[in-house]
């Protein structure tokens, strides 16, 4: 199931990831989780991945990176994360976050020349 999440252009993005044990409670994996690829809304490959994911606490990571700024910013954007799910040892996990960025109140400013 993939998460959605909003930002603007220009933000710093943060996704997190929970990984649990078999009783439905907060538990670290074998390795850090990756974040495998970044997908920008012209289908380009962002530079730099695949990169762990940072522990925050028993069973919650996180990963962040900077969105670009300007019009071409806006769009969706897909970040693919693989882990290691305690809860049943068979091996790697998949989860999808999309992130939605949208122009700061529907609309952004360009500058005419001329």
């Amino acid at each position: 199931m993939a998460q959605v999440l909003n930002y603007f252009p220009g933000q710093l993005a943060t996704i997190f990831l929970q990984t649990l044990d078999g009783y439905g409670n907060r538990a670290d994996s074998d390795s850090l989780p990756v974040i495998t690829r970044v997908i920008f809304p012209n289908l380009t490959l962002a530079a730099g991945y695949p990169v762990n994911m940072a522990r925050f606490d028993v069973g919650l990571y996180y990963g962040q990176f900077q969105l670009p700024t300007g019009g071409a910013a806006v769009g969706n954007y897909l970040v693919d994360v693989f882990f290691d799910n305690p809860a049943d040892g068979y091996g790697p996990k998949h989860e999808i976050f999309q992130i939605i960025v949208q122009a700061p109140f529907g609309n952004f400013s360009t500058k005419v020349v001329g």
